[in-house]
């Protein structure tokens, strides 16, 4: 791609922002205000990041939330072992949270990631001055891909995908993602249809399947022992409960949960059932679920145990109920949900896993986990109270299919020695 028609887009980019930008603002702002937390340091926002004061080599990662931050940590911890300083930025308040509580002993820095305005992204830079950037996933964001073209500085999208949604907005306006990708040094896909696809608006860029970084991420939280939650901390009824796992649940995948669980504990006693929605600012309204359908709950930050079900009502947990759980269902994929939420960590506890049809964010993974039967993709609903059933009437079948998830897991890992080699 020429040089102006680089530089031409970018000036459309710039001309362009503040308009879409004041567009979107009162969207954005009912989001914060939703989830809260935002207040705080919210001047990175703006570029006023914290300073870099040890020196050039300084390595710039961009994680957007929770999932990707998870996914970073062996990541960091080898580049640690390696005293190569990482300056660590995400973009939500739930991220910046997690990233404070785990990382401040891996990484020299944590910051919000700014407004990708020329000015704010520009003075992040400056205040930054990264020797080399890693972006997670599929962040594409032009203005800071351009700071990082003229400085001369590399960018590797690293565990890089392409969803369904995202490659038909691409498809939409080709030129927008050929020219952004054009500002990158390398992309490490995470699946080779992720791969497949990227190479479309690629053309002169290196991609590599590399595999999912993820998996790496689930194999190694698996090897800690020190988890926060036992069987005993939830109560003496818990200790030899069937425990039945919503991870990371959307609006109505609850209330299926529920109705379910109301169903089969009376011909299954030791049946418990823990949900865990994906945003916690919902626990209000899953409460009132709750209550509607009068089974005895209690939240994750009060100290009443033995109880029916469990509602966690903080963020970052989701592995130590995973560890707990004997059926796990994964959200945001049942209608009018779609995308679904990463299976990678019940896999890698070995845990039969049950989801709606909807998981296109994680198409590969889940296509290879159902071709040995380590996961069950249900058409609806019912669909998965009866598979639910089944696996409660037949634990050694719920067994294999955990079994078969753990083994296909442990055959797909390695992306983190991939990727330490490429970058």
């Amino acid at each position: 791609m020429a040089c102006w028609e680089r530089h031409v887009f970018i000036v459309l980019y710039r001309v362009l922002f503040f308009p879409i930008f004041i567009f979107l603002l009162p969207y954005y702002c009912l989001r914060m205000l939703k989830r809260g937390g935002y207040a705080r340091h919210f001047i990175h926002r703006f570029g006023f990041v914290p300073k870099n004061q040890k020196g050039s080599q300084i390595l710039w990662i961009q994680a957007v939330s929770v999932g990707e931050l998870e996914a970073l940590k062996p990541l960091l911890e080898q580049l640690k072992q390696r005293d190569q300083r990482v300056y660590l930025t995400t973009t939500t308040s739930t991220g910046f949270s997690v990233a404070q509580k785990k990382y401040q002993n891996l990484v020299d820095y944590i910051a919000y990631f700014p407004l990708d305005f020329w000015l704010f992204s520009a003075l992040a830079w400056r205040r930054i001055n990264p020797s080399k950037v890693i972006l997670m996933e599929s962040e594409i964001w032009p203005e800071h891909l351009f700071q990082a073209y003229k400085r001369k500085i590399p960018v590797y999208l690293i565990n890089a995908r392409c969803s369904d949604k995202t490659f038909s907005r691409y498809q939409v306006c080709p030129w927008i993602p050929k020219t952004c990708m054009q500002f990158l040094t390398k992309v490490l896909a995470s699946s080779e249809e992720d791969a497949k696809r990227l190479r479309q608006f690629c053309s002169h860029i290196e991609v590599k399947t590399v595999g999912n970084l993820k998996i790496d991420a689930a194999l190694s939280a698996l090897e800690a022992t020190h988890f926060k939650v036992s069987r005993e901390t939830l109560g003496t009824s818990w200790q030899n409960a069937t425990i039945l796992l919503g991870a990371s649940t959307w609006e109505g995948e609850e209330e299926m949960l529920v109705h379910f669980y109301k169903k089969a504990q009376p011909l299954y006693p030791k049946l418990k059932l823990i949900l865990v929605p994906r945003h916690v600012e919902r626990t209000a309204s899953i409460e009132r679920i709750l209550k509607h359908s009068e089974l005895r709950y209690s939240l994750r930050t009060q100290s009443i145990t033995d109880t029916d079900v469990l509602l966690v009502n903080t963020t970052g947990e989701l592995k130590n109920f995973v560890a707990l759980a004997d059926l796990v269902f994964v959200g945001k994929s049942l209608p009018p949900n779609a995308g679904g939420q990463t299976p990678i960590e019940a896999a890698a506890f070995g845990k039969p896993i049950v989801y709606g049809p909807h998981m296109e964010n994680f198409r590969a993974l889940c296509a290879g986990l159902e071709s040995v039967g380590g996961a069950i993709r249900c058409p609806n609903a019912q669909a998965i109270e009866d598979q639910l059933s089944n696996w409660l009437e037949n634990p050694t079948s719920a067994q294999a299919c955990g079994t078969s998830a753990h083994q296909w897991i442990n055959q797909n890992k390695g992306a983190l020695a991939r990727i330490l080699s490429e970058i």
